[in-house]
């Protein structure tokens, strides 16, 4: 054996190690350090509530604590996750009552997960859709975005072509309740965001349930359903300080002063007069106990939050009649995300010395050239001038682009089923067609050709006369590295998840192992990510804006990777800015009050988990392109990373 292979080979075997340590060890945190039985499924409801008879098979994680049988069965809840998310974002909740000995049922709804069918089996009402037939809007996807928050339970006058606005909540409801080790007169919900309108629609069927907590959800009047009829019992609202969607905010800029507003006070807690917030209003007894506890963060992280996992631990438990040592305050779930995290890093550094191992190899030699000692670099004038303007175009379309992708733009509805991948290649393909654009003519025309830039100076070709390859060739090799080095990881992924019941994530969703459909839908996508990364964050990044290199590899290196983050990243950065500091100064979301509303929302909210995210896989890619000489192999890596996370763990329409 080739002997510079064995230190590569020896740090990548550390990594999968390491990988599987840790993810087993964040396993042994979730099943309750072995007193909760975790297992994984589907189910196929007898009586499925989907629109136009499409098939139904909802995918469930089933926390049963080991104190619960048939000769003792236990109270349960069912619970149900946002949009874009799926059965395990529910994680910390799920562990956090099952270790009280509560038995929990996490579902992936409908479009999300593994569950079938997608999002399209909720149905839609035309209830606030004025001139449907005048949209430029894929319909369908269009009708379901914009009637979210109506719930099949209303007077059918609003509700009128809705399906199961559940989103196969009732079916999962009937079959937790089907279980013997479960007391189904002691059942209750919990649901975030979107998983709250799942639960309010659950409980309308239900009546026997003893409690609901919403993570951030929103509060309807009392007139958009019998309210003589329909009773919701002991219900919790767990609301977030910094709520991006103003639907959940009551459609005002603010959450502070909801509490003195009739439909809070009136409709919700059932007061004759404003109420406080973290007090109990009600008596459990008779299912009309109410609270609203603020919660200082924002809209995705509640419900990750100790201090929401606190009200909602003692609500559920004195709802469900649960008698527990262990007390409300105290929570073991960042330890289970961080221990999940650390094997999520070390399965992306495997990567590295894998490639290492793999150019080694002659087929893949031309995968591993000398950067260039005299590649041409812009004056520090012209960089700075690029990089702005690459920065500002950025930040200014992004949340235009993206929602009119995400709703709006009449895309074929069976090919491109992501939501909210479309609003992500509708912007990325926008800013690629400006690179290329003016990379072209700068190159062929402009300052490019004047200064006698070469195809090695933008990271196309080898600038070693002796070593000369052909683009295309180095390409095809790239592409071929670039999905083993993917592939290994994601079997790592598949493994994982076969022997713990994990993926790799941090929280919500990164790398899952993919089902048909979500395949077939990253072969759909992948094409544009690779355009975006290979241009963008190729050509331009790490040709034509190229830094000069630093006194040590390991410098230059972090000075490359900061500068690709803020060049790449710098106009999100300018977003949450504009987003997030009104919020602070208790203005509201600026975005709303800059843009409308229309603009806030999902893709403001998703600011959190996008920039960390591509913060970590640009250094990957400022390595491998060090390493490799051209663009093409960190290019199509993060292309490939960048997909699997949209397409593996998002909405299906």
């Amino acid at each position: 054996m080739n002997k510079s292979i064995i230190k590569p080979l020896v740090i990548f075997a550390v990594c999968v190690i390491v990988t599987f340590i840790f993810n087993g060890m964040a396993a042994h945190v979730r099943d309750g350090f072995g007193s909760v039985e975790v297992t994984t499924g589907f189910f196929a409801p007898a009586q499925s509530m989907a629109a136009n008879d499409l098939p139904v098979r909802i995918a469930y994680r089933l926390y049963r604590p080991k104190t619960a049988s048939a000769a003792n069965p236990a109270a349960a809840v069912l619970a149900m996750h946002g949009y874009q998310s799926d059965k395990d974002t529910n994680t910390a909740f799920c562990i956090e009552l099952a270790r009280r000995g509560i038995v929990v049922l996490s579902i992936d709804s409908y479009g999300h997960g593994d569950s079938s069918p997608g999002m399209r089996g909720r149905g839609w009402s035309s209830y606030n859709i004025k001139n449907l037939e005048r949209t430029i809007s894929g319909p369908k996807r269009f009708m379901i975005m914009m009637t979210f928050s109506i719930l099949d339970f209303f007077r059918p006058s609003i509700s009128s072509g809705l399906a199961d606005s559940s989103m196969g909540g009732r079916d999962a409801w009937r079959y937790l309740s089907s279980f013997p080790f479960v007391d189904s007169n002691r059942m209750a919900l919990t649901g975030h965001s979107m998983g709250t309108w799942s639960s309010w629609s659950v409980a309308s069927d239900f009546p026997e349930h003893r409690a609901i907590v919403l993570q951030c959800g929103e509060v309807f009047p009392l007139s958009h359903y019998d309210s003589q009829n329909v009773k919701f019992n002991n219900v919790l609202l767990l609301q977030a300080l910094i709520e991006e969607f103003e639907n959940m905010r009551d459609y005002n800029q603010l959450i502070l002063g909801l509490e003195k507003t009739p439909l809070r006070y009136r409709d919700f807690m059932g007061q004759n007069a404003p109420v406080e917030w973290n007090r109990t209003y009600g008596s459990f007894a008779d299912g009309s106990a109410r609270r609203m506890e603020l919660i200082k963060t924002n809209h995705r992280l509640v419900t990750y939050d100790s201090g929401a996992l606190t009200p909602a631990m003692n609500w559920l438990t004195a709802a469900l009649d649960v008698k527990t040592n262990i007390a409300d305050t105290n929570h073991v779930q960042w330890l289970k995300e961080t221990l999940s995290l650390l094997a999520m890093l070390a399965a992306m550094v495997s990567m590295l010395p894998l490639f290492l191992v793999l150019v080694k190899f002659r087929f893949f030699e031309s995968l591993s050239l000398p950067l260039s000692k005299n590649a041409k670099i812009l004056s520090k004038k012209s960089r700075t001038s690029t990089f702005l303007i690459a920065i500002l175009i950025s930040g200014i379309t992004f949340p235009f682009l993206t929602q009119l992708g995400h709703g709006l733009l009449p895309l074929p509805e069976n090919i491109f089923r992501m939501t909210i991948g479309n609003g992500f290649i509708t912007w990325l393909s926008f800013l690629m067609l400006v690179a290329l654009f003016t990379l072209y003519y700068w190159y062929k025309k402009g300052g490019g050709k004047k200064e006698g830039w070469t195809l090695p100076d933008l990271g196309l070709a080898s600038a070693e006369p002796e070593r000369q390859y052909a683009c295309g060739r180095i390409a095809l090799r790239a592409v071929i590295a670039a999905f083993i080095l993917t592939g290994t990881m994601y079997i790592m992924t598949c493994i994982s998840a076969a022997v713990f019941q994990l993926d790799f994530r941090f929280i919500w969703p990164f790398f899952r192992p993919f089902n048909f459909l979500r395949f077939g839908q990253f072969l759909v996508y992948l094409p544009f990510y690779a355009a975006f990364f290979t241009i963008n964050a190729g050509v331009k990044l790490y040709g034509q804006m190229r830094l000069p290199e630093y006194k040590s590899a390991p410098l230059t290196q972090l000075a490359w990777w900061a500068y690709s983050i803020l060049v790449m990243l710098g106009g999100l950065f300018i977003i949450a800015l504009i987003q997030y500091i009104p919020f602070f100064m208790g203005f509201g979301p600026g975005a709303d009050m800059l843009f409308s509303s229309l603009f806030g929302g999902p893709f403001m909210s998703i600011l959190i988990l996008l920039v960390p995210q591509f913060a970590v896989f640009f250094f990957f890619s400022t390595w491998l392109y060090r390493k490799s000489g051209t663009v093409y192999t960190g290019s199509f890596v993060l292309a490939i990373l960048a997909t699997w996370v949209v397409t593996g763990g998002s909405a299906v329409f």
